[in-house]
């Protein structure tokens, strides 16, 4: 029997080692399913770590961002950023300008190409995940969303609070 078949008690009495494994590998098993189902040879050209800063610059669209916050806010370093983000750039996923409130600096959004590219994927990971969902009982699925907001709270939670101590220590 593989992982996803077992019950949730077998996931205690394994504990929380096992959990966040099947997590991590039914991320990854997401992520090869949705690459598998579109247009492979575009969702290829991007590395995990692009994804995620791409993700990243997605979700706080509030405005421009500057590649220090981005390197900041994801703990990797500055270089790091920049040369992902000079990638997503190069493929016309990302527009980068100079900050206009600091010249030496430079601001990234959302490429109107970038949003498109979005707007697929999410159509897809919708898809997907519909189809995958719609094999399970409507009260494990509203369950399975509570669990997992609560989880991403949580983590949200502490990773700013990580952030924060790193950021009062350095002053």
């Amino acid at each position: 029997m593989n992982d996803f078949g077992k019950n949730s008690h077998a996931a205690q009495d394994n504990g929380s080692l096992d959990l966040w494994r099947r997590l991590l590998r039914l991320s990854d098993l997401f992520r090869s399913v949705l690459k598998n189902g579109s247009d492979r040879e575009r969702l290829n050209r991007i590395t995990v770590n692009q994804a995620r800063i791409f993700g990243y610059i997605f979700s706080h669209s509030r405005g421009d961002i500057r590649i220090s916050t981005l390197a900041h806010d994801l703990d990797v370093t500055p270089a790091a950023a920049g040369q992902a983000v000079d990638r997503l750039v190069q493929s016309g996923l990302v527009d980068r300008v100079t900050d206009p409130t600091d010249r030496r600096a430079f601001v990234i959004s959302i490429s109107k190409k970038g949003r498109g590219h979005l707007e697929e994927y999410d159509a897809r990971a919708r898809d997907v995940s519909g189809e995958i969902l719609s094999r399970l009982p409507p009260d494990d699925v509203e369950t399975f969303d509570r669990v997992l907001t609560a989880l991403y709270d949580g983590f949200s939670a502490k990773w700013a609070e990580i952030l924060a101590e790193r950021d009062a220590a350095e002053k």
